[in-house]
């Protein structure tokens, strides 16, 4: 069975080294189940699914699937194509998460563009320290609360960067969910 393995570690920017420390095995071990040298259980499965922290259905490779285009490569700051992906490589415009949300960009704020999508991956506050340092949609209180960079202090309470430089820092209770970004897409 071809996986899309390969696809995920380098949408995560892992070696295969990386992602062998993270699921317990070998780098030759990732290279073989990568290009399907060896058999992939659902275990396996499983394990990559928790590191790239998708649905184990995202792992299944399902040639001619809405949502992905063919990857000819990668640009380099001078324009030139650097790669050219042999592999079948392709680019998926399914969202990295496994409780997806989107919200768009209503005005230009700090790196965002009017018109922006950002998806973000809905996850319980036990998991807090996970969004730490990145911009996240926040709920509390059963309402989203705002977005912003999520920090938070040295006492453990939580705050609210928004995007805007300059803007104030906002001070939140105990959040319901937090969901950082995990994908932006800007249309041009």
């Amino acid at each position: 069975m071809k996986t899309r393995i390969r696809h995920y570690r380098k949408l995560r920017r892992f070696t295969q080294s990386d992602l062998a420390d993270r699921i317990g095995t070998t780098a030759a071990t990732v290279s073989r189940l990568e290009t399907a040298d060896m058999k992939v259980s659902m275990g396996w499965l499983q394990r990559f699914a928790d590191v790239f922290n998708v649905q184990i259905s995202d792992l299944i490779d399902e040639p001619g699937a809405p949502g992905r285009v063919p990857c000819l490569g990668e640009i380099s700051r001078t324009g030139a194509l650097l790669a050219v992906a042999d592999d079948g490589s392709v680019v998926t415009l399914e969202a990295p998460a496994k409780d997806p949300i989107a919200l768009r960009i209503g005005e230009s704020i700090g790196p965002y563009c009017a018109g922006d999508v950002v998806i973000a991956d809905r996850m319980a506050p036990e998991h807090a320290a996970r969004a730490l340092g990145r911009d996240c949609l926040v709920e509390v209180g059963g309402q989203a609360s705002g977005f912003g960079r999520f920090v938070s202090s040295d006492d453990g309470r939580y705050f609210l960067v928004p995007p805007e430089p300059g803007a104030q820092a906002r001070s939140l209770p105990t959040p319901d969910w937090i969901a950082p970004v995990v994908m932006l897409i800007r249309y041009f």
